[in-house]
């Protein structure tokens, strides 16, 4: 594929820092970008942190500018304890790059010379900015996608907070010119660490007049035979056509398949990534969920509970992908992964 030589320079060139850069950190830019925008998510905000990052440096070549980006992605993936989602993006900007700096300057020399360099960073600087935009309004083309699977008096079961689920049911509930509403009902099963997330989106999803009921996480098995179909959304979407998502999604994909229910995925394109787990233990940190100890009060101090502990749902459990680039089946992803990323 275009760009794999370039590709292969970035990832031997050494990290190190960019004089230009001293005064930047990239960490508190992405924290406030998330913190400053509540839909923007973890890939797409360290891709606008990212673009930060280049507007700051006076790099005046291809492998500069590469250096720059590998050097901050790493401080990122550094600076938090579940680094997936957040490298998803970061290695699809990159990507991005290697393939728009392979294209001829604006007198169709090499894009490494001097005399093109700046003119096509300022045009890689616009179109990063509007690649970031798009990614963002991605879960409003979901919801059209999604919509269309949704019946009249089905049961939809859902979890989490995702924003894009969230759009999807809603959206169902409008209507839209050549296709009405839909009246349907959703079970929400309420996770106590993303409690917040979930009463936000059960609350919006009852303003638009969508009858809700809430279950704890120990009821979902006992629901499920009142389900017509699963809907969860996804932090990112792995190279084999899995997902990881928020603790609990597994159990849930588990008794959907057990019910022969079917379990859909909304997820952005730019979710999608090279992260390849091959069971729960392999997601590349440590959650430390199973804490053994001889007694109440034995606490270790080494070890502390992830904010936001996720799982690993392999491919085999997803009957679909609602995504911006259609409706996809987990093997459809893994092509699509390919074809972005190598």
């Amino acid at each position: 594929m275009v760009g794999m030589g370039i590709m292969q320079n970035e990832r031997e060139l050494p990290i190190r820092d960019n004089p230009d850069l001293e005064s930047f950190d990239i960490v508190s830019a992405y924290h406030k970008l998330l913190a400053d925008d509540p839909e923007l998510t973890m890939p797409v905000a360290a891709i606008e942190a990212l673009i930060e990052a280049l507007s700051q440096s006076s790099a005046k070549t291809v492998f500069e500018t590469m250096d720059l980006i590998k050097t901050q992605s790493a401080k990122l993936r550094n600076a938090v304890r579940n680094p997936i989602a957040l490298t998803h993006g970061t290695d699809l900007f990159q990507q991005y790059l290697v393939m728009s700096l392979k294209q001829p300057g604006p007198d169709g020399k090499e894009t490494s010379s001097h005399e093109n360099f700046e003119v096509v960073r300022q045009h890689l600087m616009r179109n990063g900015r509007l690649f970031a935009q798009r990614a963002k309004q991605a879960r409003e083309h979901i919801a059209i996608i999604g919509r269309e699977y949704i019946r009249d008096n089905h049961t939809i079961l859902t979890h989490g907070g995702s924003r894009v689920v969230g759009t999807l049911l809603g959206r169902a509930a409008e209507s839209i010119p050549g296709d009405p509403f839909r009246q349907f009902k959703v079970i929400y099963v309420v996770n106590e660490a993303r409690r917040t997330e979930s009463l936000r989106v059960v609350t919006a999803l009852q303003a638009k007049g969508i009858p809700v009921a809430t279950i704890p996480e120990s009821a979902a098995a006992y629901s499920m035979g009142n389900v017509d179909m699963v809907i969860v959304g996804a932090e990112a979407v792995t190279a084999n056509g899995g997902i990881i998502s928020g603790m609990g999604t597994y159990q849930l994909a588990l008794l959907a398949k057990a019910r022969k229910k079917g379990f859909y995925v909304a997820a952005e394109q730019h979710k999608f990534g090279k992260t390849f787990p091959m069971d729960q233990f392999d997601l590349g940190f440590q959650q430390d969920i199973i804490d053994f100890k001889t007694q109440e009060g034995d606490d270790n101090d080494t070890k502390k509970l992830i904010a936001e502990p996720v799982d690993y749902t392999p491919p085999e459990y997803i009957t679909s992908f609602f995504s911006d680039s259609g409706d996809l089946t987990p093997t459809t992803v893994a092509k699509q992964v390919i074809e972005l990323m190598y």
